[in-house]
């Protein structure tokens, strides 16, 4: 049985899942306005089971465990801090039955540790003196539970990407880095992603420093995740000056527009295909998959058009 760090070795181009959180919310889970999808699994085990093993029957190879939104700063937000350890186990223990329920071949599951801060607060990203020890525990609890890799979503800020670097690192496991990103007003710069509708906190950020300060801490992939696909390519070509080992994509087919969090389609999965197959051609994209829209359609489609292996 091949490793997956053996078939990035082998430059195999490996499939991950699409958005879990938009797809339990598109079949009619209502989302927590403080901490969004962070207690679905909980609240809808049934329909959180089913989406796993939908993208797995699609052709993912990685899917990733509901825990972007679980973190314990998170939690405490509607009071569910000392429910932390076992809603983090519940969310890997559904992935693992949906590999058991569905795989015929090798799945990997992947623990998911975001730069989130609650919703009903201030910040773009989690603060405070506490984080770092709770992204400790959470990725130890993660690997504690069975999972295979870490995947870390949203990294846009150079405190709070350290904090979770680390965390995830301090593991031994296998560790996706994974950068959020968008082009500034100006059409030229790429920056790190914020909320445009935030007008108190204006997205200003470097991009490109983000990149230097964090790229180097170690990590087996990484890559752009969380980011509108216009806005993707512009960001990996950014990274690709600091980052050479596997690249992976994980970009956002569609949006959820506030106040009331409706999704908007913005990408087909034809299109989305199309485009990403440019990626592995043109820049050597060797983990494909897709965040906020991106369903099992998306993962099928994908998994008939693009190559098995990069291009020699």
């Amino acid at each position: 049985m091949s490793t997956l760090s053996d078939r990035l070795k082998n430059k195999e181009v490996i499939l991950l899942d699409g958005g879990v959180s938009t797809e339990i919310q598109k079949r009619g889970v209502s989302m927590n306005e403080d901490v969004w999808s962070g207690i679905a699994h909980r609240t809808h085990p049934e329909i959180t089971l089913q989406v796993h093993e939908d993208y797995i029957r699609a052709g993912a190879q990685v899917i990733t465990a509901n825990t972007y939104a679980t973190a314990r700063h998170v939690l405490e937000s509607i009071d569910l801090g000392d429910q932390f350890r076992v809603i983090n186990e519940e969310a890997v223990q559904l992935a693992l039955k949906a590999r058991d329920n569905a795989a015929d071949d090798e799945v990997w599951i992947a623990g998911s540790i975001s730069s989130m801060a609650p919703f009903n607060n201030e910040e773009e990203v989690a603060v405070g003196k506490s984080v770092k020890s709770n992204y400790r525990e959470m990725a130890e609890i993660l690997a504690e539970s069975g999972v295979d890799l870490l995947i870390l979503e949203m990294m846009r800020e150079t405190v709070n990407s350290i904090l979770v670097i680390e965390a995830a690192l301090s593991t031994g496991l296998p560790v996706w880095i994974g950068y959020s990103a968008m082009m500034a007003d100006d059409g030229k710069n790429v920056i790190t992603w914020r909320w445009k509708n935030v007008k108190s906190k204006p997205p200003t950020g470097d991009f490109e420093e983000l990149v230097k300060e964090t790229i180097n801490l170690g990590g087996e992939a990484a890559g752009i995740m969380h980011s509108q696909v216009m806005d993707t390519e512009p960001a990996l070509e950014v990274m690709s000056r600091h980052w050479h080992g596997p690249k992976l994509v994980y970009a956002e087919t569609g949006k959820l527009e506030k106040p009331d969090w409706n999704f908007k389609e913005i990408c087909t999965p034809e299109k989305y295909s199309e485009v990403l197959k440019n990626w592995v051609s043109s820049h050597g994209v060797q983990i494909v998959g897709g965040c906020c829209g991106t369903g099992p359609e998306h993962i099928r489609i994908l998994k008939e058009q693009l190559p098995k292996y990069l291009p020699s």
